[in-house]
């Protein structure tokens, strides 16, 4: 028997790419909260998603499992503090990053001693510039 406020997750399933226990069933693979929200209410309509009311992506117990919309289930996670955002998300930290780079590559340090103080391949550093100066300096 699950308790309603407690959650149920589990081990030694592999997870996807955005953290989430996935499993095969009937020849597909399934988000293992998405499945057992089937077993437990039927068909999810192709319009919702299915949210967790504690949070807890690898959480599967159905008391926690509700239908609702994408839209709304991005603005619950951006309000339970779920979300990146501002100063603190990769992308601006990242841009942050290759604007400073890109003065010191201009400033006469070579691609490969930053690339390796950023701890990635010269070759990345390359495609970050080549970003960053498409999206930020004025050729005239």
């Amino acid at each position: 028997m699950i308790q309603d406020d407690l959650c149920c997750t589990t081990t030694g399933i592999s997870l996807d790419k955005d953290g989430y226990p996935r499993v095969k069933w009937k020849n597909r693979l399934w988000r293992l909260h998405r499945l057992i929200f089937t077993f437990t209410n039927g068909v999810i309509p192709t319009d919702k998603v299915i949210g967790h009311k504690c949070n807890n992506k690898g959480c599967i117990n159905p008391n926690h499992l509700y239908l609702t919309t994408a839209q709304q289930n991005s603005t619950d996670a951006a309000k339970d503090g779920l979300y990146v955002t501002g100063l603190n998300h990769p992308r601006f930290k990242k841009a942050v990053e290759t604007s400073a780079a890109y003065q010191r590559y201009i400033n006469g340090e070579s691609q490969q001693i930053i690339a390796d103080s950023l701890g990635i391949s010269q070759s990345a550093l390359s495609a970050r510039f080549i970003r960053y100066k498409k999206e930020n300096i004025l050729e005239c």
